[in-house]
């Protein structure tokens, strides 16, 4: 398998630049990718951190990379020296959209600032994301994932419900944040076709994952005079969490009032209709703790089958909880496209995570390697028409 065009997807023919490092804009250069665009990934001598963190193959790829790198091409970029400038000048003449989470202190020094961006390629889109918006006070301050959670109300969140903060489990910042970036970029390619022109996105990380955050916890300090306090009291119940069962955890969530009369016939507890804790959708929500109960009770005496099949026959929401480590496994997710089998050229077979969007008669692209650091540099510089096809640089 070699490292590949994009595919046949609805991006097709859109040239993306990615300079940056680790998870955000690798995401969004793969998210593009995983649409169809080709994507050039620049990387400094030494290529990307983010492909010697975490568990490592034999050939030496870690595992992050194996996904957020497929399909994408590899050039080292040395833009300290002069080749380097003249490489990276010609890559973002090439580029439709150039995503990058460098600072914007070390932006300048690559050529990426807006102006400099403009001045070479008018029409170019460049995305950049870092911890905090490029025109503040605080643009060029360092932030990782968990300092954007703690600094954003996201760690908060956590307080609200267990009485101290917390940081989630997974790098969600920097792949909500990535998942932003694509957005934009695809914003602003709409915006080129309509009006001719480039454009310059910014992405704060701070902003982005507050933004999230307060869809629902901004609660009832949403009004002016407020008419209640932060957060939204069903999902920060301390008994809002998977339920056991006789042989694992299951969710089961009989959320509209249908649906809770529904199982309470189920249960055989007509009398659960008309408690004023139970009795509508908005009471369970302002108050879940008997709601949750409730629901743990019933889950304790069966088995996450039963669950299934009960509830299922009763159009209830239920699902039994996906071990992490059984996903291939999974008689729903093991068989879809997003996920599969590939053989990768040096590290053997792997399990590529591909993009969950399907478009109907466009073909998602075919996983592609994850290739070394300027392991493409040949093939790159021919694209942006340095150096004849086929030809070796010096």
């Amino acid at each position: 398998m070699t490292g590949g065009q994009g595919g046949g997807g609805p991006l097709a023919g859109v040239r993306v630049l990615e300079v940056g490092s680790v998870i955000m804009a690798p995401y969004a250069g793969k998210m593009l990718r995983d649409l169809g665009a080709t994507v050039v990934k620049a990387e400094p001598p030494g290529g990307d951190i983010g492909r010697r963190i975490g568990p490592l193959g034999e050939a030496g790829t870690s595992a992050l990379a194996m996904n957020l790198n497929a399909g994408k091409k590899s050039i080292v970029v040395d833009a300290s020296a002069p080749r380097g400038e003249a490489e990276m000048r010609g890559l973002i003449a090439w580029a439709d959209v150039i995503v990058t989470n460098m600072l914007p202190r070390r932006r300048a020094r690559f050529g990426l600032a807006w102006e400099q961006v403009e001045a070479v390629n008018p029409q170019a889109i460049l995305v950049t994301g870092q911890g905090f918006a490029s025109s503040s006070d605080r643009g060029d301050a360092p932030a990782y994932d968990d300092v954007v959670q703690a600094a954003s109300g996201l760690a908060d969140a956590y307080r609200l419900r267990d009485g101290a903060p917390r940081y989630s489990p997974y790098v969600v910042a920097d792949k909500v944040c990535g998942m932003s970036m694509a957005q934009a970029a695809l914003a602003a390619l709409h915006r080129r076709h309509v009006t001719g022109h480039g454009c310059w996105a910014d992405v704060p990380m701070v902003d982005t994952m507050a933004a999230f955050t307060l869809v629902e916890h901004m609660g009832g300090e949403t009004f002016e005079p407020a008419q209640g306090t932060v957060g939204w009291s069903r999902v920060l119940a301390p008994e809002h969490r998977p339920h056991r069962t006789r042989d694992g955890w299951v969710c089961v969530m009989p959320y509209t009032d249908a649906n809770w009369e529904r199982f309470c016939e189920l249960l055989g507890r007509p009398e659960l209709l008309n408690h004023p804790q139970l009795a509508s959708n908005r009471a369970r929500s302002a108050d879940p703790q008997m709601y949750e109960e409730v629901l743990a009770e019933y889950a304790a005496e069966r088995t996450c089958a039963q669950i299934e099949e009960e509830c299922g026959a009763r159009d209830i929401p239920a699902h039994r909880v996906t071990r992490i480590d059984g996903i291939r496994d999974d008689p729903y997710l093991g068989g879809r496209p997003m996920l599969t089998t590939a053989e990768h050229g040096r590290e053997g077979g792997y399990v590529h995570v591909g993009s969950p969007v399907e478009f109907g008669g466009i073909p998602r692209p075919k996983p592609a390697d994850c290739t070394p650091p300027d392991a493409d540099r040949a093939e790159v510089l021919a694209m942006i028409g340095a150096v004849p096809a086929g030809s070796e640089p010096e």
